[in-house]
């Protein structure tokens, strides 16, 4: 088993993310640990509750904790206020406490919603991410970011709540269809442009046909990868928790990826909205912080030969540049970008020009 500390100050803040194939059999020891005792309510997806969260509510009530499922339909529409204020109501109806439990089992999207549903109610209860799609292990299970989206933009509403335990199982993978690993290979992939030149190597090595493989046979590979790409976020959550400085790297592709995202009305998958952001931000480090155009290059043909895409369909230009004047790093009428030095060195650009992004959308 592989085992990463993510190290915050405090009392009872640190927790640990552990990385196993079949972990999710184990599910009951690793909550009784957290939690003696618990109440547990897992949150989950209309398809992976059909796929996972049964078995897991019948695996925990077997082994003598009481446990409930909760349901919400699939996508980022998920991430509402209906839909938040409906959880409320459900777990109000039937008993939840402050000692209770939740259960994020699911992608990024639950994650995010049972993260900020886990520390608004109550005042602050704790919760479990039991990541089922690769973003999810690699990113958004990690940190504590915790949101649900406005119609103004996505992530506009959250908080900071970390999580108690973070289980990845990579067994879940093998029920991904292939669009969706390749959404998640994207953040892999970001995980090594801004810190890990050795991680991009396994991924245009022997990694560039792993995630062809239906059964991804290569289990050793395959968490060598996970680990070291959940390695780089939890070593950045833990020296900035709350995205005073440093965190701000992990955002390199996602401001322009997030107004795709929206832009499209959320057609377009988060994964593929980050390659198309990431090209972009290739670009823009060329201009303005002296990447080599050899490397940028590079750094694209990766994206292209995992099959992400560099270039957003036929949107609007209005609707893109709107979204990105709502983004939360938004600054007058220039952007905080992070960019890349090199592969493998990230950069804070404070003043991106907006102009700037408005060329490369009509271009």
């Amino acid at each position: 088993m592989k085992e990463i500390f993510v190290q915050l100050p405090g009392q009872d803040r640190s927790y640990r993310i552990l990385l196993e194939a079949g972990l999710r059999f184990r599910l009951d020891d690793y909550l009784t640990q957290v939690c003696p005792n618990p109440r547990v309510w897992v949150v989950s997806d209309a398809l992976v509750a059909r796929l996972y969260g049964s078995g897991t509510v019948a695996l925990l009530k077997n082994r003598g904790i009481q446990a409930s499922l909760l349901t919400v339909p699939r996508g980022e529409k998920s991430k509402s206020w209906p839909v938040l204020s409906r959880l409320v109501c459900q777990l109000l109806e039937q008993g939840a406490d402050r000692q209770s439990l939740l259960v994020a089992l699911g992608g990024g999207v639950i994650g995010d919603l049972t993260g900020f549903l886990a520390s608004i109610f109550m005042r602050g209860i704790p919760f479990v991410q039991v990541p089922t799609t690769l973003l999810a292990m690699v990113d958004a299970a990690i940190g504590g970011k915790t949101a649900i989206n406005l119609p103004a933009g996505k992530n506009l509403i959250g908080t900071f709540h970390q999580p108690r335990l973070v289980l990845i199982d990579p067994e879940f993978l093998l029920t991904l269809p292939a669009r969706e690993r390749r959404n998640g290979l994207a953040e892999v992939i970001k995980a090594g442009f801004i810190h890990d030149l050795d991680l991009l190597e396994m991924l245009s090595g022997p990694g560039q046909t792993l995630w062809r493989d239906r059964q991804l046979r290569n289990r050793g590979l395959l968490a060598e990868i996970i680990g070291r790409a959940v390695a780089i976020k939890a070593r950045v959550v833990a020296e900035d928790e709350k995205e005073g400085d440093r965190r701000r790297i992990l955002n390199f592709g996602h401001t322009v990826g997030h107004a795709l995202e929206k832009a499209s009305g959320f057609k377009i998958k988060h994964g593929e909205a980050v390659a198309m952001g990431m090209a972009a931000a290739l670009d823009f480090s060329v201009e303005l912080t002296g990447l080599s155009p050899a490397e940028a290059s590079q750094g694209k043909e990766l994206l292209r030969s995992q099959g992400l895409p560099l270039r957003p369909p036929s949107l609007s230009r209005e609707e893109v540049l709107g979204a990105l004047q709502m983004d939360k790093k938004r600054q007058a009428d220039h952007l905080v970008f992070i960019l890349l030095r090199r592969l493998g060195e990230a950069v804070i650009y404070p003043k991106a020009p907006l102009t700037m992004i408005s060329d490369w959308l009509r271009a």
